[in-house]
């Protein structure tokens, strides 16, 4: 079954798994992250954690190859190296236009998401896709098609679909939902509150 959605009050059948994925709470999952390039045969991987706070946002916490930070809130894009220095990504530049869409697709807000993708809805809710293709030519050149995968309530792959040879695919592991991160985790992980 698949339904194209205009509007959040069009979901629906899927209206139930939505809002159970909305509302989950803060998420702490082991990622595994393929990049595809058209210049090379193998994928570069990644490994690392992920955390998404209602609160503090999304942040994915590399760990190989290089030891790295990504933070994605409503304030905006941060990379985080290994020693704690910060450095933020330029609002407007092409990175951060495409990576500020990460927090309303990992958190599935649809309001937030539906002025600004084509939303498609395909499988049924407990093994389903939704597929996230931007409306404006510019952000779709530079971030593709966001494809959610997942089994039921859980998430199990994201995908980034720029061309058919230029991707990046993200499995997501072992998942656990409604955890109350430490405030060491929060000040190590995410901007702090005290940066707002």
């Amino acid at each position: 079954m698949s339904l194209a959605l205009k509007d959040p009050a069009e979901l629906g059948v899927w209206a139930p798994l939505v809002e159970a994925l909305a509302s989950k709470g803060a998420i702490r999952a082991s990622f595994t992250e393929r990049r595809y390039f058209s210049i090379r045969k193998e994928p570069t991987v990644l490994t690392g954690v992920m955390r998404l706070s209602p609160d503090l946002g999304l942040s994915l916490a590399y760990a190989a190859p290089d030891r790295l930070t990504l933070i994605v809130d409503p304030v905006g894009i941060l990379v985080r190296d290994e020693k704690g220095g910060d450095r933020r990504v330029p609002a407007g530049s092409r990175e951060s236009g495409a990576l500020a869409f990460l927090l309303p697709v990992m958190r599935f807000d649809i309001a937030a998401l539906a002025p600004h993708f084509d939303i498609l809805a395909s499988g049924d809710p407990a093994d389903w896709s939704f597929a996230f293709t931007p409306r404006d030519n510019s952000l779709a050149r530079a971030l593709g098609t966001i494809v959610v995968h997942g089994k039921a309530s859980e998430v199990t792959r994201i995908e980034f679909r720029r061309s058919s040879t230029q991707r990046i695919e993200i499995e997501v592991g072992e998942t656990a939902a409604g955890v109350a991160f430490t405030p060491d985790e929060a000040r190590r992980f995410f901007r702090g509150a005290g940066a707002r």
